[in-house]
Parts: structure tokens; C-alpha cells; sequence
């Protein structure tokens, strides 16, 4: 996950919080927070979104450097975040325009890999199952994903995914509003 504690530590100084405010903010230690700007332990999914929350931003913004207003992105140029921990690629799929309303991005989960724990967040969610399998649990309830399966739900409900299979999943994943 390239260059993601520098980030972190660049919006949270541009913010004005100190380490302590922003681990009560998201919820973990401040040692934690400090270990991840250093780069020395690779947050799951579902913990570095609750930090970004508490910087009031998405999580996106901590891989990029600025905001454009591309209308198009070429494969080559997307935005990639890899979280070794949750054995998660990401690539944005959506250009980085200013009051965007929703998100897009390729999901990449390998065998094992997943969310890490529930998460939620305002707003709604679709996805598509391009390759492997994907278990998704949403409200409680979990759901066993194929090739060519689609979701749809509310982001309000606490929600995790998981990769119980021997291939990488792929899946398009949508978000109302942007939370990426």
C-alpha cells in the first residue's frame, strides 16, 4: 500500500489533529495510527475507512495527490491500492472529480483475503462478480456469490465480504455516494 502513512500523516497534520484525536475519531490507539504512518503494519479495509471517516475524507484521497477533472482514465492511469493485510487490490475506476457523487472501483480479492471485519457508512452499494466467488454479508445475513452475481444494499447496514474460494474475486463495486 504505496505511500498510504504518508498520506495519512499529511491529511491529519493538514486537519490539525493530533494522534490521539483522530484515533478517538476512528475508533483504534494512537500507537496503532502512528505504526501505519510509519509504515509499519498494513490496515485492513474496514479500519482504514473508519480512519479515513475521521479525517472526513475518502479513502481515495489517501491515494492521490490532487483532485482532477479527467472525464476519462485510460487502465494505465487508474488510482491503485493495494492492502496486503486484507490480500485486497483496489483500482478506481471513477476520474477524482471535484463533488462527485459516486464511486467505482475494481475489487481484486485473493483466496483469504477480504474486509477484515463489518464496516458501514452512509449511502448505497452494487456490485458485480466478474470472476471467483465472494462471500457478502450484509445486515447480518451472509450471501454467497458467483460469476455474473450482482448485490445491491443499503451501506447503513454493518457489511464485510470475504474470498472463501481457491481464485481471485473480482468485482465491480458502486458506492452512493462516494466513499472511495
Amino acid at each position: 500500500m504505496a505511500h498510504v502513512g504518508l498520506k495519512l500523516r499529511e491529511l491529519r497534520k493538514m486537519k490539525h489533529l493530533s494522534l490521539k484525536e483522530l484515533a478517538q475519531r476512528a475508533g483504534c490507539s494512537s500507537s496503532y495510527l502512528s505504526m501505519i504512518e510509519n509504515d509499519k503494519i498494513d490496515p485492513g479495509i474496514s479500519r482504514l475507512k473508519k480512519i479515513a471517516d475521521g479525517l472526513d475524507v475518502t479513502l481515495v484521497d489517501l491515494f492521490q495527490n490532487s483532485p482532477n477533472d479527467k472525464v476519462v482514465i485510460r487502465k494505465y492511469e487508474r488510482i491503485q491500492g493495494e492492502f496486503r493485510g486484507s490480500k485486497t487490490k483496489i483500482q478506481i475506476l471513477v476520474p477524482q472529480i471535484s463533488g462527485k457523487q459516486m464511486d467505482a472501483r475494481l475489487a481484486i480479492v485473493s483466496p483469504g483475503g477480504g474486509s477484515e471485519g463489518d464496516y458501514r457508512h452512509p449511502g448505497e452499494e452494487f456490485g458485480l462478480v466478474l470472476a471467483g466467488s465472494l462471500k457478502l454479508t450484509v445486515g447480518g445475513t451472509t450471501y454467497q456469490l458467483a460469476k455474473d452475481d450482482s448485490f445491491y444494499f443499503s451501506s447503513t447496514q454493518n457489511h464485510s465480504f470475504e474470498n472463501t474460494g481457491d481464485e481471485d474475486a473480482v468485482v465491480v463495486w458502486v458506492n452512493h455516494p462516494a466513499s472511495w
